[in-house]
């Protein structure tokens, strides 16, 4: 089986866990963090280019303390698209929050701007985009609508790391970026997560909402949990930043490849890259125009590891099912998306294999 993922963790990952465990420093809840973590924090604020990063323990814990870091509570709302992982909205529940979900955009899969614009009100505290699949939303438009409303903009770049927007890298533009080390993302420590920030007070709050709203030992000053990252993993995905690079570049050529042979299929649509883009390429996803399950039960049964992500768009989940309207993009996405093994380890081999097997699953169902 080619798996949808597979983590490159390589000799540098396992020495740097080695010298933790030989150092005995396994964690730290100190404001500032570890030295491990503070490290990684420098690379990963150096590399998306704002001020601060703060290391969590996992992306649903981005959200959750960017969210209290900013005071959203019960009275307040929060909009987000119908199309994502349910941890998008479903982190504003636990502060009270209501969630207004919205539309996507056909091409890119992300919230539509215009949408956003027409369901805004006096009560929209946060607006979040979600760079989804890894392809940045339209940030201006979202940015400009904001401050036309006094609200706030949190970015879910949980699969967007080293994504850009007109140059500007994803998490950098917003009140606040959400990003996720989990197993299945660009780089990974396995659980991890990474709120950035260019602003002071706010990084302030952020570092004590991870460490029981502590500032010094027994202190706390604001609501905080127990969301720090521990040491390990800092140590692991410090390494992992180093090949970010790499992994990008890679998973590029994937993708350029797959667009290539698979835009000669009929009924197949592929992914695109919007001109003021850049796209890490996190998730490949193709839209068929039929028979989706039978093609991914064929792809799966013959070795290649498709999966669909997100076959429930939220406003069709219990949670959400009630208070939100019909969105017809994200119900259509849910019902036809498929997305295929992107990840830099794919041998040649392997994507032969994808192409391969996709084309006879299509000419079979479609």
């Amino acid at each position: 089986m080619i798996p949808i993922n597979r983590p490159i963790i390589e000799k540098e990952e396992k020495d740097a866990v080695q010298r933790v465990l030989d150092s005995l420093y396994l964690t730290d809840s100190s404001f500032e963090g570890g030295k491990f973590v503070r490290e990684f924090e420098r690379q990963f604020a150096e590399f998306v280019k704002v001020k601060h990063a703060i290391a969590v323990n996992s992306g649903t814990s981005a959200l959750l303390a960017a969210l209290l870091s900013l005071n959203v509570k019960e009275g307040d709302e929060t909009m987000a698209p119908g199309f994502t992982f349910a941890a998008t909205a479903t982190t504003s529940l636990f502060v009270k929050a209501k969630v207004k979900l919205v539309d996507i955009e056909e091409r890119t899969y992300c919230i539509a701007a215009d949408k956003i614009r027409e369901n805004i009100t006096s009560s929209t505290k946060t607006i979040i985009p979600v760079h989804l699949y890894g392809h940045p939303a339209k940030m201006d438009e979202i940015m400009e609508i904001a401050q036309e409303n006094s609200t706030f903009v949190i970015e879910d770049a949980a699969q967007s790391l080293g994504s850009e927007y007109k140059g500007r890298m994803t998490g950098s533009i917003g009140s606040v970026g959400c990003f996720s080390l989990y197993a299945t993302k660009v780089i990974t420590c396995g659980e991890g997560g990474v709120v950035t920030t260019n602003d002071d007070e706010v990084a302030e709050r952020l570092k004590m909402i991870r460490s029981h709203g502590q500032h010094k030992t027994y202190d706390s000053k604001v609501l905080g949990l127990n969301l720090r990252m521990p040491q390990i993993e800092a140590a692991i995905a410090a390494e992992q930043m180093k090949k970010l690079d790499r992994f990008i570049k890679a998973r590029r050529e994937n993708s350029k490849f797959f667009n290539e042979e698979l835009s000669k299929i009929k009924d197949v649509i592929t992914p695109v890259e919007e001109d003021y883009a850049k796209s890490n390429w996190s998730i490949y996803t193709i839209y068929v125009k039929g028979k989706r399950d039978e093609i991914v039960q064929y792809l799966r049964e013959n070795g290649v590891g498709a999966v669909v992500y997100y076959p429930i768009p939220l406003n069709k989940l219990p949670l959400f099912k009630e208070s939100s309207p019909r969105l017809p993009n994200c119900e259509s996405a849910a019902e036809h998306v498929i997305s295929l093994p992107v990840h830099p380890a794919l041998s040649q081999e392997e994507r032969v294999k994808v192409v391969e097997t996709l084309k006879m699953a299509v000419k079979k169902f479609l």
